[in-house]
């Protein structure tokens, strides 16, 4: 009798094993193929629903997109200043937050010297430079101008990230 039920036992889990691999596997579903091609039709897109939403996207020469949303007669920032910024970091494809000023610094605002050069990604320093006292902007960055092919934490290889900028302070 409990050789029956043991092998009653056996015959269900194998029955259930085999219907089991029938499904196809979440995680291979959710495995996305990062490439240059596939990052180029996201930005694409991004930029379009950005037009479409009635936003007017430029093209700043370093290669980063960009819309101001709150323009000022302030000053530009040069080499060496000491800035207020406020920032808010973000994947467009998906909204994912991979970061913000918030999380770090006082009242949200990070204070630092400006030193195009420094460990900043060169899509930031373009996207900073931009920027004139008071202003805010959406700051959409490539992958060759952020992470390219390797990524980096959150953010996987060939994605577009973007910055909600807000530039408070020129220091003296």
């Amino acid at each position: 009798m409990k050789q029956m039920k043991k092998m009653k036992f056996l015959l269900i889990a194998i029955v259930l094993i085999g219907a089991y691999s029938c499904f196809d596997d979440p995680v291979e579903q959710e495995r996305i193929d990062y490439t240059p091609a596939r990052e180029a039709a996201l930005l694409a897109e991004y930029i379009d629903t950005l037009e479409d939403r009635g936003f007017d996207v430029d093209t700043a020469a370093a290669g980063i997109y960009y819309v101001v949303t709150k323009p000022s007669d302030g000053a530009y920032i040069q080499a060496g200043d000491s800035i207020g910024l406020e920032y808010i970091g973000f994947i467009p494809e998906n909204g994912f937050v991979f970061d913000k000023s918030a999380n770090h610094y006082t009242n949200g605002l990070w204070k630092f010297k400006y030193m195009p050069g420094d460990n900043l990604i060169p899509g930031f320093h373009a996207a900073i430079s931009l920027l004139t006292e008071g202003s805010e902007g959406w700051f959409i960055i490539p992958s060759s101008l952020a992470y390219g092919s390797t990524g980096s934490g959150a953010i996987p290889p060939y994605t577009t990230i973007a910055f909600e900028l807000k530039l408070k302070d020129i220091y003296e």
